[in-house]
């Protein structure tokens, strides 16, 4: 089922693609990716007994808005909106790359909306202390230029998100550029005021050949945040982790949801 929802106030509109019935995770994509790169994992959760929301942030699929001057606070109101109108109370949050800023955000500045969050991989915060290689910034801006020849594409795709022997042709497609801008929200919001993501349970899921996020910062966090965390690694995966090790993902993402919810 996809849900279009509007704040007209704010002149805002999220699409939202729902499956599933059960307790609420709302599921937020990477950057200039968009709701449907969750499919496996949203029928992965359907069969486990979750219902999953899965956002199209402003920019792709039917969304928008603005993106100028736009702040992670401005995200975690369209987060909010989403779970305000589509859930009953508080939902666990699910970010992939620049989403799991998203919804660290979302549980800072509107904690009400949180029951957990769940990181995949948990950077952006400390990218001072641990920032990404030069060429793999430079390969990022080629994986979605669709005048570059596809050989150059895959080329690029493997340097940033995908872990040696995987396959990269899976993410020629789905790129959203006109969403680009909700990166550059990262840049207005001082990450001391969203990056512990609230006070509840955590999950991190940490690829081990993740070239923009290393094990080490991963590490980091998780034991920055303490006690909450559920820390888990997964080999032979990169960046885009979905469609590496989709089996995995939805293991470690059931599991902690399980525990959240009583049921084992």
């Amino acid at each position: 089922m996809i849900e279009l929802i509007e704040d007209t106030a704010r002149d805002v509109r999220i699409e939202v693609l729902v499956e599933g019935a059960g307790p609420d995770i709302v599921l937020v994509p990477s950057a200039m990716r968009g709701a449907a790169d969750f499919a496996d994992l949203q029928a992965a959760l359907g069969t486990a007994g979750y219902r999953s929301l899965a956002i199209n942030p402003r920019g792709s699929g039917r969304s928008g808005g603005t993106l100028d001057g736009l702040t992670l606070r401005d995200i975690a109101d369209d987060i909010a909106m989403v779970a305000g109108r589509l859930c009953d109370g508080p939902v666990h949050l699910l970010g992939h790359a620049l989403g799991n800023v998203c919804v660290r955000a979302a549980a800072s500045f509107r904690p009400e909306i949180a029951r957990s969050l769940m990181l995949m991989p948990p950077g952006g915060h400390n990218l001072g202390r641990y920032p990404v290689r030069p060429e793999v910034v430079a390969a990022m801006g080629r994986c979605h230029d669709r005048t570059l020849p596809r050989a150059e594409r895959l080329a690029a795709l493997r340097t940033a998100f995908f872990a040696p022997g995987n396959d990269p042709s899976v993410w020629l497609d789905g790129w959203w550029p006109a969403s680009a801008g909700i990166a550059s929200a990262m840049g207005r919001s001082d990450p001391q005021d969203w990056w512990r993501g609230g006070a509840g349970p955590v999950l991190i899921l940490m690829p081990l050949d993740d070239a923009m996020v290393s094990p080490e910062a991963g590490r980091a966090t998780a034991a920055a945040l303490g006690a909450r965390v559920t820390y888990r690694e997964i080999a032979a995966c990169g960046h885009a982790i979905l469609p590496e090790q989709p089996d995995l993902v939805a293991h470690h993402v059931t599991a902690f949801l399980d525990a959240q919810e009583g049921r084992r």
